[in-house]
């Protein structure tokens, strides 16, 4: 007979001489389930996430309600020992962790083990049964029809298939943003847990430490609390976190000194962890895991299937391939985008094992035509109805595509890259998503490569970054790509190609003011019609649009922008539809006044991020038009900060500059001058979403009332300081002062730390007096 546990005993894992940090939403689900009475609870999640830690929180907090309870770890147990069956070892285990007594030496472990359990409210924890899943399941479904008031709870990278199971899925830690300082980092419960275990190891983290780097091992880590205390043990040897993360070496190196004790086997080395499922793979999902880390930033079912399957892998088994992998936690499933992901550590691991497949070189080149044909037919094919379609999934295979184009350039195959970085600017892409500026340094990277060599290629790629650099208000940047494609378009006899025809008429047009470059941008356009290219077609009118609405005369303007108007409404693409809609009202035009709000509204409602500060110049003159010359001003501050953040200056372009200085000089006479600049310094530090909503004219929505308190934990933030300083200047603890900021999260509708610095400095000025100023609205 098994008596009832005391407070100080149980099995390995019931209590823990470390911290547990972070993920106590998770517990208290756990626990609701159990109160529910769910009979059966599977937390899943990838290797060292952390499945035992919680498993033993629970079974911690929990086991005193119970007439007994059990906690036993299968890792180290294999399927097969002297013939002795699964089932009946892990009985046995249970028996002797209940502390059942069995004096009957022909009872079966079984028997013993259910007649123990069918009068008694008992808690069972299986931990680690992904290596017995055939055995575990059997077993739990024989214990859970026998006796009426067991709760079971199983831990296992792979899903337990057991009719009427709660599965409760473990993700990763929060990890910070990419440029956190380390006030930010400190809000993460990934950076809480490595501080936790160096402080534990010996080695605690300080302000003296690299912060910049100290957050690049927690992005590293994807917030998996196996690996950050893997580093916490490296870091104790006296490694900097620099030399930590150095020398990783995609994991390899993250491992515990020989001799510790303490740790499960399984995790005294990242390898050993990951090596586990590993084991559990037939060669075949092998191969598709170590395939798999050729993407970068994820990748569809289509993809996989496309550049995973060959002789070796039919194109039938990937799909059953992922569900395999997503259930046994070694990829996530896919999300709402339809894209699946793998964390770092898997990847890294699985990439070694590609190249001792030895068909590393094949699948990337498999890769290589596959993001090439993508995007050959996202430029054919966007300006149409699926155009929404077109642009998002370019621009969520972005991290595939700059992965091709690099290794394409490593192997010599430069016009390759070229090629599909002209048809990625062709689809649009860059520019709805405000990436144009990177894409174009990559494009002009493949350009002063050794290998590169005069090809039409080269051409487009100099016609095209050299377009871009133009429209961006990048003016000699633009002129020296323009020369030098019109240079080597001669000298390869393609000077009146659609494509240099393009760049040298906006330059004319748009960085120079000519209306001479009219005439190149309606041949460019004719080209464009010829060789098919709609889209192109589109964008070179649209241009010819542009400068004429800009430069003249009416009737250019008119014909220009109704033909734009046409095209894009023929066509059913919306975000072209919108920057026609906008050509319509520039100041050429005879519709000087007409309003640039419908085409701005519909692009904030599609998510276009390039069109926005174009769209807030364009209706900054509306408001001197009208003579509301104040808004005027607020919306010049809040275009040149749009630019400013997106890293263009169009404005300085000689057609919007003469516009532009004849509205400010009509303002500042209404005026004055000192009420302008103070009204333009205004909209210069709102953020985007507030000089938007000042454009369309929406009202502001009503900006919540921060208490005293609240301001001066906003305060203290915005001087960098961290939760603990603050809590010591005003007597609370950290973890009250996180609790406050909260709430101030919420109240201003605001996702962090940093968006909370940023609202202060961008809208409160320092007050006089006591005081508090008053709150700005709220984002969104």
């Amino acid at each position: 007979m098994a008596r009832r546990p005391s407070p100080g005993a149980g099995p390995p894992g019931a209590a823990y001489p470390t911290t547990f940090v972070g993920q106590l939403h998770k517990v208290t689900e756990v626990e609701s389930y159990l109160d529910e009475g769910t009979p059966v609870v599977t937390m899943t999640g990838s290797g060292g996430v952390g499945k035992t830690r919680m498993a033993g929180e629970v079974f911690r907090r929990r086991r005193d309600r119970y007439d007994a309870a059990a906690f036993v770890r299968l890792a180290e147990m294999s399927d097969e020992a002297d013939g002795e069956p699964t089932i009946g070892r892990i009985c046995t285990l249970l028996l002797a962790d209940l502390r059942v007594a069995n004096h009957q030496p022909d009872a079966q472990p079984l028997d013993v083990l259910t007649g123990f359990l069918r009068d008694r409210r008992v808690l069972l924890v299986l931990d680690n049964c992904e290596h017995l899943l055939g055995p575990v399941q059997e077993l739990v479904d024989l214990l859970i029809n026998q006796a009426s008031q067991l709760q079971i709870i199983a831990t296992s990278r792979a899903w337990l298939q057991i009719h009427g199971a709660r599965i409760v899925h473990l993700n990763p830690l929060r990890i910070p943003g990419e440029n956190a300082g380390r006030a930010e980092a400190e809000e993460c419960d990934a950076v809480r847990l490595l501080q936790d275990r160096a402080a534990l190891a010996g080695r605690p983290l300080t302000a003296e430490d690299d912060w910049s780097v100290i957050v690049q091992l927690v992005r590293w880590s994807d917030g998996i609390p196996l690996i950050l205390e893997l580093v916490a043990a490296q870091l104790s040897t006296g490694r900097s976190p620099r030399v930590v993360f150095d020398r990783l070496e995609g994991g390899l190196s993250l491992r515990y000194a020989p001799g510790t004790r303490g740790v499960q086997a399984h995790h005294l080395a990242l390898d050993v962890a990951i090596g586990e499922s590993w084991k559990l793979c037939s060669e075949v999902r092998q191969r598709v895991w170590a395939r798999l880390t050729v993407f970068t930033g994820g990748f569809t079912l289509e993809a996989a299937e496309q550049v995973c399957a060959d002789a070796v892998v039919d194109r039938a088994e990937i799909l059953t391939t992922l569900d395999y992998l997503v259930q046994h936690s070694i990829i996530e499933g896919a999300s709402a985008d339809g894209r699946y992901r793998q964390h770092n550590y898997l990847s890294e691991y699985g990439r070694r094992c590609l190249r001792r497949f030895g068909d590393q070189d094949a699948i990337e080149e498999r890769l290589c035509a596959w993001v090439a044909q993508l995007v050959r037919e996202a430029a054919e094919g966007w300006f149409g109805p699926d155009e929404m379609c077109w642009l998002s999934g370019v621009d969520a295979e972005s991290g595939n595509i700059a992965t091709v184009v690099t290794w394409c350039a490593e192997r010599g195959q430069v016009e390759r890259g070229m090629t599909i970085m002209v048809d990625l600017l062709r689809t649009g892409a860059p520019y709805f998503f405000a990436t144009e500026i990177p894409v174009c340094r990559q494009v002009e990277k493949l350009l002063q490569a050794e290998s590169a060599k005069p090809s039409p290629a080269r051409v487009s790629a100099l016609a095209m970054v050299g377009w871009i650099w133009t429209a961006l208000g990048a003016r000699e940047r633009g002129k020296a790509h323009r020369d030098d494609c019109l240079h080597l378009a001669q000298q390869i006899g393609v000077e009146k190609s659609p494509a240099v025809q393009f760049v040298d008429g906006t330059y004319d047009a748009l960085a120079l003011g000519l209306r001479s470059g009219y005439a190149k941008l309606e041949a460019a356009r004719e080209g464009f019609r010829a060789a098919g290219a709609d889209g192109s077609e589109y964008m070179a009118g649209l241009f010819h649009a542009l400068t004429a609405g800009l430069l003249g005369p009416v009737g250019e303007a008119d014909r220009m922008s109704q033909w734009c108007l046409d095209a894009a409404y023929a066509s059913g693409a919306a975000w072209a539809i919108t920057w026609a809609e906008w050509t319509r009202g520039l100041p050429e035009g005879s519709q000087p006044q007409a309003s640039a709000r419908n085409a701005l509204r519909a692009q904030v409602k599609l998510g276009d991020l390039w069109g926005p500060a174009w769209g807030v110049e364009e209706e900054a003159r509306k408001r001197v038009l009208a003579d509301d010359y104040l808004s005027a001003a607020y919306l010049y501050g809040g275009s040149d900060s749009l630019q400013a953040r997106h890293g263009v200056r169009f404005n300085g372009l000689p057609g919007w500059r003469h516009h532009r200085d004849i509205a400010i000089a009509a303002v500042i006479e209404a005026i004055g001058e000192e009420v302008f600049e103070a009204a333009r310094d205004a909209g210069g530090r709102w953020r985007d979403d507030r000089i938007v909503s000042f454009a369309l004219g929406d009202a502001n929505p009503t900006s919540p009332a921060l208490t005293e308190r609240q301001w001066q934990i906003t305060r203290m933030v915005s001087d960098e300081k961290s939760n603990i300083e603050i809590g010591a200047a005003l007597h609370n603890s950290a973890r009250t002062v996180e609790g406050d900021l909260t709430k101030i999260y919420r109240l201003l509708n605001l996702r962090g730390r940093a968006e909370l610095v940023e609202w202060y400095e961008a809208y409160v000025a320092p007050s006089v007096g006591s005081t508090a100023p008053e709150a700005p609205p709220r984002r969104g």
